[in-house]
């Protein structure tokens, strides 16, 4: 009767260590699974940390058009204008500035005359420039630009200047002057132009009805204009997948190049090594047949001196 307990108290231990192994078991597997997960996350979250924001737009377009989907697209107008502002009237550097919306997807950007000139003068001050860089940092960053006017405003005071002959002329040559350092830091010159209007366009009246002169109106007058001329959003859009196709062919094109390098390159270290493997078997070759030799000339010299001595003896 003692031994039938004791043998059932043994099953039941055995069962309950099987129990307890059972859990532990579970909870590995749980654990692992948890942190197998964890780690697919954070590569996830990695991989979408640095990505091609054209590449990444254009696969998304596609994705949408191939289901039937159709995707919320910013206007490039929106996009031009938050980036100028952010250029322009986010750091507060420059006064004077005024940044609208026109028709048929054009963005305009009035400076006052005195923002970027001094009075009669056709080259443009050091201390806008900086601010100018970054407009042209801002256009550039906009891939949908298909023209860039700079047009030129006056008063309608005749010049005193005797270099510059009238309104026409300074209107011009401070358009132009805009124009080149647009060029100059970094925009197309295909995309570039320059207009003179001198007082032909005027924005504010610059006398009163008894004929008194307005220097508000006149200073008003006095500006720079620049026409950001912006593509149609399918055109850009088209425009966008030639400019990825010719980026994925010059990828493609230079992973073609860089792979025929390596290719002769190793086929060069393939033939050194060839060259070597052979040089080794002919020196290995050679230095054989030296030891032979050798082994060769003890043998008989050992000979000779056997040979000798019988003769010695025979004598």
């Amino acid at each position: 009767m003692g031994a039938r307990k004791n043998k059932h108290r043994r099953h039941s231990d055995d069962d309950h260590e099987h129990a307890v192994h059972h859990d532990e078991s579970n909870w590995l597997v749980s654990y692992a699974d948890m942190m197998t997960l964890l780690f697919g996350f954070f590569v996830l979250m990695y991989s979408l940390s640095r990505f091609d924001n054209t590449r990444f737009d254009l696969v998304r377009k596609e994705v949408a058009k191939y289901f039937g989907g159709n995707i919320k697209e910013i206007s490039a107008i929106l996009e031009a204008e938050q980036k100028l502002k952010t250029a322009l009237l986010g750091s507060g550097e420059m006064k004077g500035v005024e940044i609208s919306k026109g028709s048929d997807n054009t963005l305009q950007l009035k400076f006052e005359g005195n923002v970027l000139f001094e009075s009669g003068a056709t080259e443009l001050k050091e201390a806008a420039k900086p601010s100018l860089r970054q407009v042209v940092a801002a256009l550039r960053s906009v891939p949908s630009v298909e023209k860039i006017s700079v047009e030129g405003h006056t008063d309608a005071d005749p010049m005193q200047n005797t270099v510059i002959r009238s309104n026409w002329e300074l209107s011009a040559l401070r358009a132009s002057s805009v124009v080149r350092y647009f060029e100059e830091s970094g925009l197309s010159s295909n995309v570039l132009a320059a207009v003179g209007f001198g007082s032909s366009h005027p924005i504010a009246a610059e006398k009163d009805a008894q004929g008194h002169s307005l220097e508000t109106g006149k200073a008003a007058n006095r500006r720079v204009v620049v026409q950001v001329k912006l593509l149609d959003p399918e055109e850009a859009y088209r425009l966008q997948q030639q400019q990825f196709k010719k980026q994925l062919n010059k990828e493609e094109i230079e992973r073609q190049k860089k792979e025929n390098e390596l290719q002769d390159k190793m086929k060069l270290a393939k033939a050194r090594f060839d060259e070597a493997q052979r040089k080794y078997r002919e020196q290995s070759e050679q230095k054989r047949k030296e030891q032979q030799l050798q082994k060769l000339e003890k043998q008989i010299q050992a000979l000779e001196n056997k040979t000798k001595q019988y003769e010695e003896k025979a004598q």
